[in-house]
């Protein structure tokens, strides 16, 4: 009986602890350049047992196997496969050797090869989370020319002189809305955008095709992962808490879903803020994102997201110094009262996709909710003392003279309430034209959009600029410096439609002699030369053309248009020379221009005074961009560099001014402006270091506007002198002259701007990486706060900005080695970082304040100081 249940352990629970030793085995894919290759498949053969799985975009691959002898199978396609036997030794995790193919001679187009989706060009990808104040928005500035943004407390930017209205952003297919009433960065919280699960990002700075919508200046196109395995992630830092988590399940895999959520507090950040109090402000959200395939043809899509941005300030103090080294101020504020701001936005979308050979086609449905309430009472008692600057005095850096005392009062209760709901189609149909060398594909869609708005305006500023009121003894009223109270709904439909046919030619080229010049230096010091020569056997250049239309009519004001759009691009047959092979060189020509319209939404149509103009019309402009990118290969590196320059030329009518306050867009609300928007910008990104992508760009900008009908009156004294208020000894006015400002800056008007992301790691020592961000922004156009655009020609302080991290990855390990403790942990990297390096005193907007002789102060609201963060990343 003893040897029967010998033989019964034998049979049955030594292999089941065979196949409780499981074994990680990595590899990779690649073709003769060592690029790895995509969406390889990969078996594994252990008798009549199949284990199967598939290349990343990367060429890497992963699979759990029991220890053994395996007949392993690597399939390209139909005619390139690779085969061979492995042995799987008894550890916990292996590496094989990569699994080579040799296609021979291939035609590498380093620029092409999913570069770009639907005409946007697709960003290097980097690891958002390691990035210092890491977020899309804040990779868009530091690496995209003609993306500015001089606010680090936003993920709001302005592209070549538009504003932050006018970008467009999909995820997934998905169109993204925002708050309306937010009023400044500190109140944003978190970008609807979470890093963690982004896959690829494509953006186009404007001569976008007619399939996006009605904006003016750009698109952001986010793809969000397509999970392969089961995936962890976590981060803390002193700023806040993220996780996600993905994986495939189901049947076949069908099912595969990714989610994340985010909390952060921003108190620790907004303390270094030069206005001193009690700041609680506490941001989250949660989102999901989830794949369904029903069979080969049919798939189903959602995506959920709710965020909540509550912010509470109670301001105490405020202290800034201004002026020049001759005349110096001081601006001190003693505050009272609080401020709060509730934002709960929800998004949910789903998608029904339909895939054949010759056509694809994707329905859309998305709800957007929002829920806003700002509530703020701040009392404020200012003094304006004048500081003495001679370093011989006693007194020096004191108070000698005070030269106003005021205060002010700012009330609000305002709620808004907005509903926004979205259907529409894409579809795309694939023709097969009778020549070889001809792609023919044609896109169409159409959609509607619904927006509710119910708002509720109670607002009202107090200015006491002498330092005490009276009270009016005939209306027993006290003037307020600003009041609009209004109760508005806007019930608005927007329909529209569009066509995008895309034609592709292929010229080949055969027999093309290539050569390389060597200079190099003989035995004795003498400068020589050697030519390597070579034939490739075939080649070809293509020339790519994008042209479409898109109509959109939109109800509350009947304003409906319809504007052509067209792209034109080629590919040359270029090659270059790297290590001992021909491969072609990345070279791209593109001309676009189009027109794109802008319809009103809630914002546009709302006045000063907070009234509904109806009357507001579409914003109107035409694009001209013309632009390159060039490839090439330097220092050795596997991967290519890329510089790309791109001129430009926008011109602007029926433009609805506006002016900016920290974050917050407000409008004329009348349609009286004609503008222009012309620059070059210029982007260089490689792997300066290997293994790491950096980005360098420049961009040169000058955009202007023309109010119609504007015009003011400069005022004489009798002596002939032009009459300045608060300065002027004799302000007796006897004469006068109209003056027509013309164009003046527009409000994003920076004429320079440089961004760097550069990353390092130290020698030998690969886990310690290092990423520098750099924003620089020339001097911005600001005025007056009394909505008279002309008077907006004054300059602000230029925008400089470094941020600093180091990373080291505590799970690190080299090439070839295994390891045993934790190995299911990918990595752990923890981050130490800078914020505001140099401490630069960066400003933001200007304060408006009145003596009690009339004159009036600007005074400088600057952004955060320098600031030290520690951050935990853990990959699973």
């Amino acid at each position: 009986m003893r040897n029967r249940f010998l033989v019964l352990f034998f049979l049955v629970f030594l292999p089941l602890t065979a196949l409780w030793s499981q074994v990680q085995v990595n590899g990779n894919v690649l073709d003769n350049r060592k690029n790895g290759l995509p969406n390889v498949k990969i078996l594994f053969l252990l008798g009549a047992d199949t284990i199967s799985t598939a290349t990343d975009k990367e060429g890497r691959f992963q699979v759990q196997l029991a220890p053994g002898k395996y007949g392993m199978i690597a399939r390209f396609d139909a005619e390139n496969e690779y085969k061979r036997n492995v042995h799987i030794p008894d550890v916990n995790s292996f590496i094989l050797d990569p699994v080579v193919f040799d296609f021979g001679f291939i035609e590498v187009d380093i620029n092409k090869a999913k570069e770009d989706l639907n005409g946007l060009d697709k960003i290097p990808p980097i690891d958002l989370q390691k990035q210092v104040l890491g977020g899309v928005e804040r990779m868009l500035v530091l690496t995209q020319a003609g993306v500015n943004s001089n606010n680090e407390l936003t993920s709001n930017y302005n592209v070549r002189g538009g504003n932050y209205d006018e970008n467009l952003v999909y995820v997934n297919g998905f169109l993204i809305n925002r708050p309306f009433l937010t009023r400044s960065g500190q109140q944003e919280g978190l970008s609807f955008i979470n890093t963690a699960l982004v896959e690829d990002i494509y953006f186009s700075s404007g001569g976008f095709q007619s399939m996006y919508g009605d904006k003016l200046s750009s698109v952001l196109d986010i793809k969000y992962k397509r999970p392969d395995s089961l995936r962890i992630s976590a981060m803390a830092s002193l700023l806040g808490v993220e996780a996600h988590v993905e994986d495939k399940v189901g049947k076949h895999d069908r099912f595969q879903y990714l989610f994340g959520a985010r909390y952060r507090a921003n108190g620790y950040l907004l303390n270094s803020l030069p206005t001193k109090g009690n700041y609680n402000p506490i941001f989250w959200d949660a989102q999901a994102v989830t794949n369904y395939t029903i069979n080969e043809h049919w798939s189903w899509s959602m995506l959920g997201h709710v965020s909540s941005n509550t912010y509470q300030f109670a301001p105490q103090t405020s202290q800034t110094d201004f002026g020049t080294a001759n005349q110096a101020y001081s601006f001190n504020i003693y505050f009272e009262g609080q401020e709060k701001t509730k934002f709960l936005t929800s998004t949910v979308g789903t998608s029904l996709n339909y895939t054949s050979k010759k056509y694809e086609g994707k329905t859309f449905f998305t709800y957007f909710r929002s829920d806003e309430r700002e509530t703020f009472d701040i009392l404020g008692e200012y003094f304006i003392n004048e500081l003495e600057m001679d370093p011989s005095k006693e007194a020096f850096g004191d108070s000698i003279a005070v030269l106003g005392v005021g205060g002010f009062l700012n009330h609000a209760r305002n709620k808004l309430n907005a509903d926004i709901i979205s259907v529409y189609h894409d579809g795309s149909v694939i023709f097969k034209p009778k020549n070889k060398n001809t792609k023919h594909e044609l896109k169409v869609g159409a959609g509607i959009q619904i927006d509710h708005f119910n708002d509720v305006l109670s607002e009202w500023k107090f200015v006491d600029s002498a330092g005490y009121s009276q009270v009016d003894q005939q209306t027993d009223e006290v003037d307020l410096y600003e009041v609009i109270k209004s109760k508005l709904q806007l019930d608005n439909q927007r329909y529209n439609v569009y066509t995008q046919d895309h034609w592709e030619w292929k010229k080949s080229r055969k027999n093309i002699p290539v050569s390389k010049t060597y200079k190099f230096k003989d035995s004795i010091g003498n400068f020589r030369e050697t030519i390597v020569r070579d034939t490739i056997e075939e080649g070809r250049s293509s020339l790519v053309l994008d042209y479409g239309l898109r109509g959109t009519y939109t109800t509350f004001n009947s304003d409906g248009f319809i504007t052509p759009r067209l792209s034109l691009t080629f590919y040359p047959v270029k090659y270059v020379r790297k290590d001992t092979l021909f491969v072609r060189r990345g070279v791209r020509y593109r001309l676009s221009t189009g027109l794109y319209y802008q319809p009103p939404f809630y914002r546009e149509y709302r006045t000063f005074s907070g009234q509904i103009n109806p009357n507001v019309k579409s914003q109107k402009s035409a694009h001209f961009v013309l632009g390159m990118d060039y490839s090439f290969f330097m220092w050795k590196r596997e991967s290519p560099f890329k510089f790309s320059a791109e001129a430009y030329y926008k011109y602007l009518w029926d433009v609805n001014p506006y002016e900016v306050d920290n974050v917050r867009t407000r409008y004329f609300a009348q349609n009286n402006a004609v503008a222009y928007a012309t620059g070059l910008d210029l982007n260089l990104n490689g792997e300066f270091v290997p293994g790491l992508m950096s980005f360098f760009k420049l961009g040169l900008l000058s955009t202007k506007e023309d109010v119609k009908d504007d015009y003011y009156y400069d005022y004489y004294n009798a002596a002939g002198e032009k009459i300045i208020y608060g300065f002027s000894e004799d302000q007796v006015a006897v004469d006068s002259n109209r003056v027509n400002p013309g164009y003046i800056r527009r409000p994003t008007d920076q004429h320079v701007t440089v961004g760097v992301l550069f990353q390092d790691h130290m020698p030998g020592l690969q886990q310690l990486t290092c990423q520098v961000g750099i924003t620089y922004g020339s001097r911005l156009p600001y005025g007056p706060p009394d909505h008279s655009r002309y008077k907006d020609t004054l300059t602000m302080k230029s925008y400089f900005r470094v941020d600093m991290g180091m990373s080291y990855d505590l799970l690190y390990r080299k090439p070839g080695k295994t390891r045993n403790f934790l190995k299911k942990m990918e990595s752990a990297i923890i981050s130490f970082e800078v914020f505001n390096l140099l401490g630069v005193n960066n400003v933001l907007s200007k304060q408006w304040v009145q003596d009690v002789s009339g004159k009036y102060y600007s005074i400088p609201n600057y952004l955060t100081q320098r600031r030290f963060n520690v951050k935990l990343i853990v990959r699973i």
